[in-house]
Formats: C-alpha cells, structure tokens, sequence
C-alpha cells in the first residue's frame, strides 16, 4: 500500500466511524509527517494540520476556532495536492 492509499484510506475509515481519532492521526504522521520521501515543506504544513486537529479534538471538535470538518477537508486537498505532484514528477 502507498502511503497515498494509507492516507485516503485511513480518512474514509474516520469518516465512516470504523476508526477513531487517534487511530486516523496516528496514520498521517506515519504516511505523511514521518516520511522522509516528502518534501520537508510538505511534511510541515500537514504537521500543523494535524496539530490543529489535535486541539479541535480536545475541544469537542467544533467548539474551538478549528473546525474538524474543515480540518478534514484540508487535509483531503493536502492529500490530492501531494498526489498531484506526485504523478506530476513520474
């Protein structure tokens, strides 16, 4: 599995209650912030997206000035984003 398909997997299994918050960021710093492969500005702004996110869940998720549907929507484009480039350089 590419880290694209762990990434894009681990969101639709969030989205559909299969896994949990914990389960879902742990993955994306594995596949995205943890992979050396990405370029290093890459890495940074998903490492803040995860952070963001990280509050928004200590906050009950919509209660804080990050929206966990807005978080998770940015990370969808961060995501195709990175596909993206990826196809772009092959």
């Amino acid at each position: 599995m590419t880290m694209n398909e762990a990434l894009a997997r681990s969101l639709a299994d969030f989205e559909a209650g299969r896994i949990d918050m914990d389960a879902l960021i742990a993955t994306w710093r594995r596949h995205g912030v943890d992979d050396a492969r990405l370029p290093a500005k890459w890495r940074e702004v998903l490492d803040g997206l995860l952070m963001r996110l990280e509050s928004a869940r200590l906050f009950s998720g919509e209660s804080c000035s990050f929206s966990q549907g807005e978080l998770l929507a940015t990370m969808r484009e961060w995501l195709n984003r990175v596909q993206a480039q990826i196809q772009a350089q092959q």
